[in-house]
């Protein structure tokens, strides 16, 4: 069972950060990887809208948590960013690759 803290508060976009696109209507993810790794970010990491620093935060996982991966997604940008779940199964959001102890999930979002 992983340990650690999870928090996903509601959080509105900031104004003016229309450059990049975000939600999954444009990023889809299914379930497809099995795999899973502990958050290194110090602190906590903050899971995203969409696989970009800029799209809303909807909420942090704490450093040494251990999540669950569903796929991986290349942005415009060349960085890959994992979609997550939590222990329970519930979905998360985007995380950035370079906070996961392993380097995020190992099989692209189809």
């Amino acid at each position: 069972m992983a340990t650690g803290a999870v928090a996903m508060p509601a959080q509105a976009a900031p104004l003016g950060e229309t450059a990049v696109t975000c939600g999954n209507a444009y990023w889809p993810h299914q379930n497809v990887d099995s795999g899973s790794g502990r958050v290194t970010k110090s602190g906590s990491a903050a899971v995203h809208t969409g696989p970009y620093g800029a799209c809303t935060t909807v909420g942090y996982v704490s450093e040494g948590t251990t999540v669950y991966y569903d796929c991986y997604v290349v942005n415009d940008y060349g960085n890959t960013w994992t979609w997550i779940r939590d222990a329970g199964g519930s979905s998360l959001g985007w995380i950035y690759d370079a906070y996961l102890s392993n380097g995020g999930a190992s099989t692209p979002c189809p």
